[in-house]
């Protein structure tokens, strides 16, 4: 009677079937790990031009209350640099019903490509 424990082990082709397992997993665990890196940067992008536009209304809105500060309907484009990258502002004002209220709305694009709109934000300027 032999014991055959003296010769367990795996043979060639389990060892291969269970590198096969491997190998595939381990492609659909790098590709979710390249998604997730991709979805933060998008997530951090569109957060910086947020605040970008955010900063850009509250700029308007903390101005002292005369008449020189109302802001004049039309738009303009501006430069902005936070958190160590460009961003290029677009502040757009509309006349709304109201003659004191004005509309404004800000649209930041990213300086590496000036066509593609990160974020968009509009608020209310009062004249008083």
């Amino acid at each position: 009677m032999t014991n055959r424990s003296q010769h367990a082990g795996f043979t060639l082709l389990e060892v291969m079937i269970a590198m096969a397992i491997f190998a595939v997993v381990s492609a659909a665990l790098i590709r979710n790990a390249a998604q997730a890196v991709n979805q933060t940067g998008i997530i951090q992008e569109r957060t910086l031009a947020y605040w970008i536009a955010e900063n850009q209304i509250n700029q308007l809105r903390l101005k002292p209350r005369i008449s020189k500060n109302y802001p004049a309907i039309g738009s303009e484009r501006v430069a902005v640099t936070l958190a160590g990258r460009d961003w290029e502002v677009v502040l757009a004002v509309e006349a709304t019903e109201n003659k004191d209220m004005r509309r404004v709305v800000v649209k930041v694009y990213s300086s590496q490509d000036a066509q593609r709109e990160v974020a968009q934000l509009a608020g209310f300027i009062g004249r008083f």
